[in-house]
């Protein structure tokens, strides 16, 4: 049995809300702490909550705050001034039932955006059933851009939504020698180039006028499939 009450100095409610960019973390598994890390490297306020001393411990120092407590208690919740955060992150995954106890918590304060991972189908169906804003899927989201990568000469690929996608590539010899705008790509393959990459520069933005070349890489939008077939034009 953990404690109903933290064993860490809480948060003292202030009786207004916290400012944009103050984010509660609960559960600080691979994912949860490498998300809290990267939020705290972006400039963001982190209170990391786990049940695991060790864990507290390891991280000790590494973000804004960070507690042992349970987080499926209400009381715990309202301690640490979860409900005043901005946003808050459930990254329980080895307790499904812990993770839709806390979600449900939160649900009731009302106010935090809350962004969930699930480890199944049906852990995310039930999420989203209870009305969980994000739901992350993050082992079939990797499957899937693996999946993506391997298949061609994909070099990165974001699914935006469903069927339609965000991928880097080279750029086709087609594409290439020539401005954009009289290439007519959206037309003709059904995309976007959005962005280009020169050999040893940092990203572009591409312009009507911009000239792709060998060994440019670029990003492309568009539905899915058409993004695919045209990253494997040569």
């Amino acid at each position: 049995m953990f404690p109903s009450r933290p064993e860490t100095t809480p948060h003292r409610r202030s009786g207004r809300r916290r400012p944009p960019g103050t984010v509660a973390v609960i559960g600080l598994g691979r994912f949860g702490a490498a998300l809290a890390l990267e939020l705290v490297r972006n400039g963001a306020e982190v209170l990391g909550i786990d049940i695991d001393e060790g864990v507290v411990q390891e991280l000790n120092g590494q973000l804004t705050t960070v507690v042992r407590a349970d987080a499926t208690q209400e009381q715990v919740l309202r301690q640490l001034g979860v409900d005043e955060f901005d946003k808050v992150v459930v990254g329980i995954g080895s307790d499904v039932q812990a993770s839709i106890l806390v979600a449900s918590r939160l649900l009731k304060f009302g106010h935090p955006e809350i962004w969930a991972k699930a480890i199944t189908t049906p852990h995310a169906e039930i999420l989203e059933q209870l009305g969980v804003h994000h739901v992350i899927s993050p082992e079939r989201d990797m499957g899937v851009r693996s999946a993506h990568l391997i298949q061609g000469r994909v070099l990165e690929f974001v699914a935006i939504d469903e069927g339609f996608a965000l991928i880097r590539c080279a750029a086709p010899e087609t594409v290439q020698q020539r401005p954009l705008d009289t290439l007519a790509i959206r037309r003709t393959y059904g995309v976007s180039i959005v962005a280009v990459r020169r050999p040893g520069q940092g990203w572009e933005a591409t312009e009507p006028g911009t000239v792709l070349y060998d060994n440019d890489q670029i990003l492309v939008t568009g539905p899915t499939a058409e993004a695919e077939a045209f990253s494997d034009l040569i």
